[in-house]
């Protein structure tokens, strides 16, 4: 079954706006209040949002200075990890090596008294023999 549509035409005269130019080159336009009251209501609106987008766009842009404020200190940031991660490094480096330098001081220390000792026991040895081996000659020639 077809339904029945029904138009209404909600305009009364053909021309609801009238433009007219002075002069001076003004445009003058000529509409009734209801009409006028739509428009500067619309106008007003896009004024508001306009003003709103100004705002907006103040703030994005020093949402995004801040970003790369944020952005530029993250990476000194990780510059500076990557610095102490390296003196970190060299530190356990200097101190492997102290630990080595500290091992082999000692042996050297070690063989060192061992000479030391080995020397004292040959001057000892050397003297009693420097004592007793004339004693022993001039005993045996009597």
């Amino acid at each position: 079954m077809a339904l029945q549509v029904h138009s209404q035409n909600i305009l009364t005269e053909k021309n609801r706006v009238e433009t007219f130019i002075d002069s001076k080159g003004d445009t003058l336009v000529i509409m009734t209040y209801e009409d006028a009251r739509i428009l500067l209501k619309d106008v007003l609106e896009y004024e508001y949002a306009d003003s709103l987008l100004i705002e907006y766009k103040g703030r994005d842009s020093l949402n995004n200075r801040t970003i790369t404020l944020q952005k530029e200190a993250i990476m000194k940031m990780s510059k500076e990890k990557k610095n102490l991660n390296t003196i970190i490094d060299n530190l356990n480096k200097v101190n492997t090596n102290k630990d080595s330098e500290l091992t082999l001081k000692d042996d050297i220390i070690k063989k060192q008294k061992n000479e030391i000792r080995k020397q004292k026991f040959l001057k000892i040895i050397g003297f009693i023999s420097a004592v007793i081996l004339p004693v022993v000659v001039l005993l045996v020639l009597l």
